[in-house]
């Protein structure tokens, strides 16, 4: 393919650039117009795949997935893992705490005011007013508790979601305006780094089932400087 033919494909259809000559050389992302390599201006260096310009942290951050701000960092290639860990188990959490919260309401609703231990109480406070205080503790702790667990499932539903295709937030919203351009030009997009969903899986959190669950074990992670594309499944030369 000529360097003017490469040009004149409509925008985003093609994102990366693989040499067909050297099956050796890495697959590098290139600019949506021109065809150079990423460069960026406000870092003055050229950007490893993956990799975006944070303005908040003022830096490009490798395989940027967004900047949090509760966590007050960007969340990427080195952290990315942890972030989804920590996502997970806050849902974890609020859903034990919903149960215990649950299941000790019933029990003081069901008990009989003889079971109650009317020594810890206030003299004078009848059983049924301990009751009530309590159960209105319960409630309110619920009624906060519920919004953050749907706020957080919806946040985690997300996170599996661009898990099992490899991606980032910034590659999906990338990805709709590519897959756009690429049917409305008769082309089928396919987002380069998904890998399929056990590799997917495996390439973020771990080659072993064992530690998918530890924040700290990233060993697998890599520089982050280049990742395994589809192309290299697909290239019968890549198996050499």
């Amino acid at each position: 393919m000529g360097f003017r033919r490469f040009l004149s494909l409509p925008v985003a259809v093609v994102l990366v650039l693989i040499d067909l000559e050297d099956s050796g050389v890495a697959l590098h992302e290139v600019k949506r117009k021109g065809g150079d390599l990423r460069y960026c201006q406000k870092c003055a260096h050229y950007k490893p795949p993956r990799a975006h310009h944070c303005r908040v942290c003022k830096r490009c951050v490798l395989r940027m997935d967004h900047h949090c701000v509760w966590i007050n960092n960007c969340v990427g290639h080195n952290n990315y893992k942890a972030f989804f860990l920590f996502v997970l188990y806050v849902v974890a959490a609020c859903i034990h705490a919903l149960v215990l919260l649950g299941g000790q309401a019933i029990q003081e609703l069901g008990a009989d005011s003889e079971m109650q231990n009317t020594d810890a109480l206030p003299k004078g406070m009848p059983v049924s007013s301990s009751i009530a205080v309590s159960a209105l503790v319960k409630v309110f702790c619920a009624v906060v508790l519920v919004p953050l667990l749907v706020a957080v499932t919806v946040l985690l539903a997300w996170h599996v979601y661009l898990l099992l295709h490899n991606k980032t937030t910034i590659e999906y919203h990338e990805g709709v305006r590519a897959r756009w351009l690429a049917e409305k030009a008769g082309h089928h997009y396919r987002h380069p780094y998904d890998l399929g969903v056990v590799s997917n899986i495996v390439t973020l959190l771990g080659p072993s089932a064992t530690f998918w669950f530890i924040p700290t074990a990233t060993s697998h992670m890599g520089s982050g400087l280049q990742f395994r594309t589809f192309y290299d499944q697909t290239d019968p030369r890549s198996s050499r």
